[in-house]
């Protein structure tokens, strides 16, 4: 008896629930040959409805696409070494802003002694070659030398600048000064120096770790210049011109709505995606907040009007038709509505534009969808 009576309450609730649930019949009446809604003043409180009009909305036509945030040739580098050796210290790790001409790491390398010794030893001989030189020169001119000795200095002369300054380039593309080796002061080491601001994205440096020359040591990215690469397919590149704006979402904050402006077009169309390349400038009120290599989903804001519109959740769906219900009347005790068909066009932000506005002074905008009617 138990079991039964309890079997008997679950079965009474589940009606109770589901009858809460379910919206109050409403009746159409006829007035005057139209046929209305009508809906009780308890009713239209109780269901939390609301009455409004049409409001003017700006639409946006737009074009969406994908693609990738990277940073522009002047806002990335990637960073090795002209010399072999071994890695002495590390003076960052990754995430670590830096500053331009701050120190990274130092290298040491025998091979860096060597250069510096050759360089000091061909301008010490360098010196000696050209005294003999400018002797032989003054000789000849005085008519007392001999021609032979003249070319002969001349050309040792030569030969040794030539070694001498090449040299001396390669020691300034290392940023050594070439006038203190020529005095006898020595590096012992090579610093690695950043060449622009940012922050150290990838580093490939061990502590005694042997590193060839020319091999990738670190890369630095500029927040404040990443930009967003995007593929537009062929048929919507005659919708784009240069200044329009871009709204964009990353995966990794896809909640978030981040701004850019188209800044150039591709002309070249990639024959397997036949899609064409654009990039677009990020506003500076969200750099620094981006990481390079982010996918990215875009819409470009290709048109915008200003239309007569409804919020969406005020409009019925019924196949490929739509409808809002309009006020006729009302008195003290129920409201009488009326099922309008009307034609929309664009959708955006909640909004659904009405190309036929007239005649929708007074709309239910919330509450439709507890109307069953047919």
């Amino acid at each position: 008896m138990k079991k039964i009576n309890i079997i008997t309450y679950i079965l009474l609730s589940i009606s109770f629930f589901a009858c809460r649930q379910k919206t109050t019949p409403i009746n159409p009446i006829l007035d005057k040959g139209e046929q209305l809604i009508q809906i009780s003043q308890k009713q239209f409180i109780s269901d939390k409805m609301e009455i409004g009009t049409v409001s003017t909305q700006c639409f946006e036509d737009v074009v969406s696409c994908n693609g990738y945030i990277t940073a522009p040739p002047n806002g990335i580098a990637n960073l090795s070494t002209p010399i072999s050796g071994i890695v002495k210290s590390i003076h960052f790790t990754v995430g670590d802003y830096i500053k331009k001409g701050q120190l990274l790491c130092t290298i040491e390398s025998g091979d860096l002694i060597s250069l510096q010794q050759n360089f000091a030893e061909t301008a010490a001989i360098l010196s000696g070659i050209k005294a003999d030189y400018e002797r032989n020169l003054a000789l000849h001119k005085a008519k007392i030398g001999a021609e032979k000795d003249l070319i002969s200095s001349e050309s040792n002369y030569k030969a040794a600048k030539a070694k001498y300054e090449s040299l001396k380039l390669k020691l300034q593309v290392l940023q050594l000064d070439p006038n203190k080796i020529k005095e006898g002061y020595f590096y012992s080491y090579l610093s690695i120096t950043a060449p622009i601001n940012g922050c150290i994205t990838k580093y490939n440096l061990i502590l005694g770790q042997f590193t060839e020359q020319q091999k990738s040591l670190i890369e630095i990215v500029d927040p404040n210049q990443l930009q967003v690469q995007i593929s537009v397919f062929e048929k919507n590149i005659h919708q784009l011109k240069i200044g329009q704006k871009l709204y964009f979402k990353t995966l990794s904050n896809p909640n978030e709505v981040f701004t850019a402006h188209l800044s150039a077009i591709g002309n070249g169309i990639d024959s397997e995606t036949k899609t064409i390349l654009c990039l677009a400038e990020i506003e500076k009120k969200h750099q620094g907040r981006l990481y390079k290599g982010s996918f990215v989903e875009t819409e470009i804001i290709t048109n915008q009007k200003d239309s007569e519109a409804l919020p969406s959740k005020a409009i019925l769906k019924s196949g490929s038709d739509r409808y809002v219900f309009v006020l006729a009347k009302s008195d003290e005790e129920n409201y009488y509505l009326r099922k309008e068909k009307i034609k929309i066009g664009s959708e955006s932000n909640g909004f659904s534009e009405i190309l036929d506005p007239k005649n929708l002074a007074k709309v239910l905008t919330i509450g439709v969808y507890n109307i069953s009617v047919e």
